[in-house]
């Protein structure tokens, strides 16, 4: 009785660290979307807003790079893009020359909703419509792999250019149709590391002048296990089958 018992509290223990750490991915998911106003942190130049209403995203688990998209689409003038966090319903005077009031001139959330907002700048510097010009392309780089994304984009007003342009540095792209004023539409994404999106169009492509704005939101769920923890439960199963062969060895020693 007392070897059958040593040997179930053994592989009771190792099943249930394996069950615990199969587990914990489930329950973690991450917002794209952080829970303040103010700008994201890009990995390729600072923030101009004060430090406090600076967001640093890699303590969420993933950082963002600004990219350039006015070269393909034939619009030389625009340069990289900001990234803010707005909350539709609340004003904001930021700082070189990006302001948001209340309310949008074009795309509006419900109120008191937080989404992220393009800001478009030109190569000089300048900043269309006070910042309210809501274009930009980006690439978003988690520290891990999810298993499921879920984006939102809203007030597609021009088809065919805002959506996913590549997953991992694959292209499968996801481009998304137009529909109407302040609509929202969704795209789900699979065991995804890193992901390219375009969000609005300027200049004659775009359906509204002097530019189709676009926001974004996303939900990453289910983290995929890293390979050293696939490792390290080995190890642990291994480990728990040697104690028990060579308590098994010492039992019959003893008997003999």
């Amino acid at each position: 009785m007392q070897k059958f018992n040593l040997r179930a509290a053994i592989v009771l223990g190792t099943t249930l660290s394996i069950g615990i750490a199969a587990n914990m991915p489930a329950a973690h998911a991450i917002s794209l979307v952080p829970n303040q106003e103010g700008e994201i942190k890009l990995t390729n130049f600072g923030c101009v807003v004060n430090p406090s209403d600076c967001i640093d995203t890699s303590s969420l688990g993933f950082t963002v790079t600004s990219l350039d998209y006015g070269s393909e689409y034939g619009l030389p003038q625009y340069g990289l893009s900001r990234l803010f966090v707005d909350m539709n319903g609340t004003a904001n005077n930021w700082a070189s020359g990006i302001s948001f009031a209340k309310t949008d001139a074009g795309t509006n959330p419900s109120a008191y909703q937080l989404w992220l907002r393009p800001v478009a700048i030109k190569k000089d510097s300048s900043v269309p419509e006070n910042g309210q010009l809501e274009i930009g392309r980006y690439e978003f780089t988690f520290d891990r792999a999810y298993e499921d994304l879920e984006l939102s984009f809203l007030d597609v007003e021009t088809s065919g250019f805002s959506g996913i342009l590549s997953v991992n540095g694959q292209p499968p792209t996801q481009l998304l149709p137009a529909k109407g004023n302040n609509k929202i539409q969704t795209l789900k994404l699979n065991n995804v590391k890193s992901f390219i999106v375009q969000l609005g169009i300027a200049g004659s492509q775009s359906k509204i002048q002097p530019g189709d704005g676009v926001r974004l939101a996303g939900i990453a769920t289910k983290p995929v296990p890293e390979p050293g923890t696939t490792l390290s439960l080995g190890v642990l199963a291994f480990v728990g089958l040697f104690g028990l062969r060579k308590r098994d060895r010492a039992s019959k020693t003893r008997t003999s």
